[in-house]
């Protein structure tokens, strides 16, 4: 093989090595996968939404500026910047290297008509909360009990409407900190959830029969089971389940749902919590940390994606729930598959299928 024959198979691989290796935020140099924020940060850099430094950084905890979210959201909602009417900023000439970003944001009514923007000024949570609710159109206004938001708070409305959105929880302390200032990592979360939001009914509907195949690790066994509504105990919708088989019973699952939480457990004596409890609606990144108090922790439950796909029983699922819960104490990677209405089609624990819809039929 000549030299010239080597350089261009050597090129065509590396063409093709880059084609088939997607691109993910543990690729910048300062953000590794273990960054609790890592999974928003993916999404946006696979949408080409963010993009880095050439030096191959993202700079997460640096301040994000104005110009930058003026950019990052003309990209994740498509706004045209071509014709755009000049907003007249006396500090954002035309000559601007992102003048038709700030001025399509501002054309959209995300940003007011002010004197100044400030391209390269900082924003503030509350100030965040204002513009990814224009954005958005997010609504909610339910009380939400930060220690520091007040009506008087600059905001106040907005700052609700995100955390209705299970978009923020604040600090720990039960603080939000309106007027803190925003690092990359942070607004590029906060956008990344408020793109991926998603109302999805996780309950099973009770006017359909479910048939899983079903997988024991404990007992090595495999089985067919049948999931049967049989009523609400004025609190769970109440699950029979049996052997297809055999008629054998199992314990009965109890399903716990409205438009804030979601909860499924196995009716055991034993059983005094949720085995899966989350706040909805749904969106990407961490809803359940390890740290947080409650009856259960040491537990990490991510929404991977909201909009994903996924085959079972023969069917391919569109718009599908993917949740991942890690656990301090074990090893184990258990994976959840949700479809909107139709509730729970597949379970993984690390690679091993553990339940799979085979069908639905007609109560």
């Amino acid at each position: 093989m000549n030299k010239i024959t080597k350089i261009l198979c050597v090129a065509v691989l590396s063409v093709w090595i880059l084609q088939i290796q997607p691109v993910y935020a543990a690729s910048f140099k300062d953000v590794t996968s273990e960054n609790v924020l890592a999974t928003e940060i993916d999404y946006l850099v696979e949408r080409g939404i963010i993009k880095g430094y050439p030096n191959g950084m993202f700079k997460p905890n640096d301040y994000v500026t104005k110009a930058q979210v003026a950019v990052m959201l003309t990209r994740a909602l498509g706004l045209k910047t071509t014709n755009v009417k000049n907003p007249k900023y006396l500090d954002v000439p035309t000559t601007h290297i992102y003048f038709k970003e700030i001025a399509a944001t501002q054309n959209a009514g995300i940003f007011d008509a002010t004197k100044k923007f400030k391209p390269d000024g900082t924003l503030s949570r509350g100030e965040m909360a204002i513009v990814l609710q224009r954005a958005f159109k997010l609504k909610g206004s339910n009380s939400y009990q930060f220690t520091d938001v007040t009506e008087k708070t600059i905001g106040y409305k907005e700052i609700l409407a995100i955390a209705n959105n299970n978009i923020t929880r604040g600090y720990q302390d039960g603080s939000f900190k309106p007027n803190l200032p925003l690092t990359r990592a942070h607004f590029s979360a906060f956008m990344a959830r408020a793109l991926t939001l998603s109302k999805v009914n996780l309950l099973k509907d009770p006017a359909y029969v479910y048939t899983y195949a079903f997988y024991s690790p404990d007992k090595d066994m495999r089985y067919t089971l049948n999931y049967q509504y049989s009523h609400n105990d004025n609190k769970n919708d109440v699950w029979t389940v049996t052997n297809r088989s055999t008629q054998e019973p199992f314990n009965d699952e109890l399903l716990y749902g409205d438009d804030t939480v979601y909860g499924q457990a196995i009716a055991a004596d034993f059983s005094t919590h949720y085995d899966l409890f989350i706040e909805l609606p749904l969106r990407i990144g961490v809803i359940v940390h390890e740290d947080d108090d409650g009856p259960v922790n040491g537990n990490r439950i991510t929404v991977k994606m909201t909009d994903g796909t996924v085959r079972a029983g023969g069917v391919n699922y569109k718009n599908v729930a993917i949740l991942e819960e890690t656990f301090i104490y074990s090893d184990v990677v258990k994976t959840y598959y949700f479809v909107d209405g139709i509730g729970l089609v597949k379970e993984l624990h690390d690679e091993e299928v553990i339940y799979e819809l085979l069908k639905r039929s007609k109560n």
